[in-house]
């Protein structure tokens, strides 16, 4: 491989992640790496016009269909907190389970990983952040708890990231499911107990070890029967819908608390209840009468989310005046994001389409063997700069699958490794951090003082990501590393 080649292919993503380190803005870096990415490939790595229509057809529905899951997102989240439904729902959890750490387990392990599962897009965080506020956590730590809890992305949305990993790669779609479930161990004994330190502190999160081993034991299991039983696709809404039934389970036992549900929590889980059913509606009729763009339009998370906003004004009640001021505040917030998310987006779409990924992943196939080490971090690169496994699917599971079966490794567990590693880190990307901080100042604005934790109420000053970025991408790199490690005694 030629040294020269090799640098220019990797100028954009040195300079994103040197002008993120910098702490310049997501949005100029972005748009600084596309000027890049677009030099390389006028340079060294031409696009012909067929590739270049092909990733415009590709690539463009895509951004624009997470585009308009955050604004939806961000909507559904600012008319939830408005209308005091996150409220509800948070005063039932700690009644439920009455011990911090048990509900901050049953919120990353169970709450998130489901709405991510069926949502897709970070929307988990879009859940999370605002009951995490409700029980006490301030902005920054509420951030930080949510983003770890995107533990099961590789089933995100009904599971395309695993999809595109699958077929990409040349390899089985419930194998990768299956072994990407495997590799999952590690991802969540890293990310778990930083969840409980940062959350409880390191006393009551040694008070909790019992409970965390019991709800990564449930969902780690829970997972990988699920893919083998159900597929992928439906394997991370039913694990992490057991972990939840067993985490009130265990606090029913050793609370002995009784469970009760009354009319108001019932209105306030609408919504949800809304989203869900229309998402799982819409993709299983989908899947058994395709419908071409129609049946991804109706089965999109996009579409169910501005749907079930609309629909949460007339369920939850709120006063027609205010939906002026909540479009006009889930507007400003979420643009910014949106704007991020879609350059990072078109981004990993030019690297992959000029072949400077695929390019990077055979220079580093070179080491032989100990390419299986690189294989996670390579996909942790793809999952961070686009933020979505999705994006680092696309770029790398081709030549990662080629790699493997030239060194004399099996394609199927590296193609799951690299998911896993990419998947992870999508809760450090600029996009997924962005979206976090976004709903977090929301949450905090918007809810009366009345209901928040002493925690929450705290002098925190400006909302600033850099603590955010700088946890997340620690338990990020750490996965990563770990996954290397495991994938190469395997």
């Amino acid at each position: 491989m030629n040294p020269l080649l090799t640098l220019a292919a990797s100028a954009p993503l040195l300079i994103v992640c040197g002008l993120l380190a910098a702490r310049v803005k997501a949005t100029p870096a972005a748009l600084i790496a596309i000027i890049v990415a677009i030099a390389v490939s006028l340079a060294w790595f031409p696009i012909d016009g067929a590739t270049a229509l092909d990733t415009a057809g590709t690539l463009g529905p895509l951004v624009l269909e997470v585009v308009l899951i955050i604004l939806g997102g961000v909507l559904l989240a600012e008319i939830l907190t408005a209308s005091g439904a996150q409220s509800t729902i948070a005063q039932w959890l700690t009644s439920a389970c009455r011990g911090r750490g048990r509900v901050v387990l049953l919120i990353s392990l169970g709450v998130t990983p489901f709405a991510e599962s069926v949502t897709g897009f970070g929307l988990g965080v879009i859940v999370a952040i605002p009951l995490l506020i409700h029980i006490g956590l301030s902005r920054t730590k509420a951030a930080v708890v949510a983003l770890l809890g995107l533990v099961l992305v590789p089933w995100g949305a009904l599971a395309p990231g695993t999809l595109i990993a699958a077929r990409l790669g040349g390899v089985d779609f419930v194998g990768v499911g299956v072994w990407g479930a495997v590799f999952t161990l590690p991802v969540l004994l890293i990310t778990t107990p930083v969840v409980l330190v940062i959350a409880v502190g390191r006393v009551q999160a040694r008070r909790s070890i019992v409970d965390a081993v019991i709800a990564i034991g449930v969902l780690w299991s829970s997972l990988i029967a699920a893919n083998l039983l159900l597929g992928p696709p439906l394997a991370g809404a039913t694990a992490s819908l057991v972990t939840i039934l067993a985490i009130l389970l265990v606090a029913r036992i050793v609370e002995r608390n009784r469970l009760h549900a009354d009319r108001t929590l019932g209105r306030a889980l609408l919504p949800y209840g809304v989203l869900v059913l229309g998402l799982l509606t819409t993709s299983v009729l989908d899947r058994m009468l395709p419908l071409g763009m129609t049946g991804r339009i109706l089965a999109s998370p996009a579409l169910w989310l501005f749907v079930t906003a609309a629909l949460a004004l007339r369920l939850l009640r709120l006063m027609p005046d205010l939906v002026p001021t909540l479009v006009r505040s889930s507007a400003r917030r979420g643009i910014p994001v949106a704007l991020t998310t879609g350059l990072f987006l078109v981004l990993g779409g030019l690297m992959a389409a000029s072949g400077t990924s695929l390019y990077l992943a055979q220079a580093a196939s070179q080491l032989g063997p100990a390419y299986l080490l690189f294989i996670p971090l390579i996909g942790a690169i793809g999952g961070y700069v686009t933020g979505s496994n999705s994006g680092s699917a696309a770029m790398f599971s081709a030549s990662t699958a080629q790699a493997a079966i030239t060194i004399g490794a099996d394609p199927l567990t590296a193609v799951a490794a690299q998911n896993v590693a990419a998947s992870a880190a999508t809760m450090a990307s600029p996009p997924r951090v962005a979206l976090a901080m976004s709903v977090a100042a929301a949450t905090a604005d918007a809810e009366p003082a009345a209901v928040i934790g002493h925690d929450a109420l705290e002098s925190e000053g400006p909302l600033r990501s850099a603590p955010v970025t700088q946890v997340t991408l620690l338990v990020a790199t750490s996965i990563a590393v770990t996954l290397g490690l495991w994938l190469l005694v395997l």
